[in-house]
């Protein structure tokens, strides 16, 4: 069922040359009461203004048709003038009736006006102002004090919206919201940096042991820098001591013993360079690992 915004007013709009209308002039031309018929549908376009053009009753929570007896009580018509005319109206297609049994008057659309109580205020007020402060001669509608109040309350509900859309759109832009990996990627991430690492220890027993200690002490806070710094550290350690393969320690042990953080010294008086193996250790303390 049409409803209608309690904030506005309504009036029919009718053009200068509305009684020259082909169908208007030939329901007027009808017999016996063409000017009543005619004054019979004007009536109905005020009574359906605030609905869009539908006239239907609504009861509890029914919705009943309106017959020729109620239409008459309703436009204060005689009922037989109400019973020709909605013949004639049906006939020229002025009115139709829907299927629910609603009286749908087709070209009120064209001939409704409407202004929000709100806009009409102001309206008033610049006139008065244009005026010298001398009140309009036009007669307002009658504006009552709950519809004033609704207006208020939906007006502050309106901007109230706006600012939240506003302040969304502002946060969308100024604020994005961090996305953090989730615990499987960080899995992936730790296993990988891992997997280079010991890529370059030279003493390969006890691999899982070792990645489960690594991967450990990531999530306690250790960073792949201080392993891989550590393990720099220990390598250049192995080649200037000369240190055999059978004295290096245990992958397993010299993760689970956090040994990246040991101190090494240097002992042995040669500080020569081995171009070839520092080649082999570049990618251990290049930097960052970065995971596609």
């Amino acid at each position: 069922m049409s409803t209608y915004n309690k904030t506005k007013f309504y009036w029919l709009q009718l053009k200068e040359d509305f009684f020259d209308d082909d169908a208007i002039q030939w329901l007027e031309e009808q017999q016996p009461k063409g000017k009543e018929y005619a004054l019979f549908y004007l009536k109905l376009c005020l009574k359906s203004l605030k609905t869009n053009g539908i006239l239907i009753r609504s009861v509890g929570n029914f919705l009943i048709p309106y017959d020729n007896k109620k239409l008459a009580e309703l436009t204060k018509t005689d009922f037989d003038t109400v019973t020709i005319a909605m013949e004639l109206l049906k006939k020229i297609g002025l009115i139709q009736l829907l299927d629910n049994g609603e009286i749908y008057i087709s070209q009120l659309e064209n001939l409704i006006g409407s202004k929000s109580i709100g806009a009409f205020k102001k309206e008033q007020q610049r006139m008065l102002k244009d005026k010298g402060g001398q009140l309009s001669t036009e007669c307002p509608p009658k504006i009552e004090i709950e519809q004033e109040k609704e207006l208020e309350i939906e007006q502050e509900k309106e901007l109230e919206i706006e600012q939240e859309k506003e302040l969304e759109i502002d946060n969308n832009i100024a604020l994005p919201v961090p996305t953090l990996p989730s615990k499987k990627d960080l899995q992936i991430q730790y296993e990988k940096e891992f997997n280079k690492l010991w890529e370059y220890y030279p003493n390969k027993k006890g691999k899982d042991q070792a990645k489960n200690k690594y991967i450990l002490a990531r999530k306690q806070g250790t960073t792949y820098e201080e392993v891989s710094q550590g393990l720099k550290n220990y390598l250049n350690y192995i080649k200037l001591e000369n240190i055999e393969l059978k004295y290096i320690k245990h992958g397993s042990t010299w993760f689970n013993q956090k040994c990246w953080n040991d101190d090494y010294k240097i002992t042995n008086s040669s500080t020569k360079k081995n171009d070839e193996q520092w080649a082999l250790l570049k990618g251990v303390y290049d930097g960052t690992i970065k995971v596609n």
